[in-house]
């Protein structure tokens, strides 16, 4: 009757650490994904003609808004509008 009763708690002391574990393992999965720190990686693919584009029209872009820095609407208008035109003056279309 003894054994029966310490099997029983054993158990208990089982499951217990289970659902202890179950909710542990989760959490620091997800505070291991949850890390903001963004590494560098290389790629090895060529980079678009198109994405270079983009990437220096948007510079360029960002480089004429810069004296609008106290209205950012109107900033990121005026970058869209440019960034429109200098793909377009590159042959680009939508």
């Amino acid at each position: 009757m003894f054994n029966a009763v310490s099997d029983s708690s054993n158990t208990s002391k089982n499951l217990s650490k289970s659902r202890i574990l179950l909710f542990v393992i989760p959490m620091m999965v997800l505070a291991a994904c949850a890390s903001s720190e963004k590494k560098w990686v290389h790629s090895e693919e060529p980079v678009t003609p198109a994405n270079k584009d983009m990437a220096e029209c948007k510079y360029q872009a960002a480089g004429s808004t810069a004296a609008l820095a106290t209205d950012s609407s109107a900033r990121a208008k005026e970058q869209a509008n440019l960034v429109n035109a200098c793909m377009q003056a590159k042959g680009y279309k939508q």
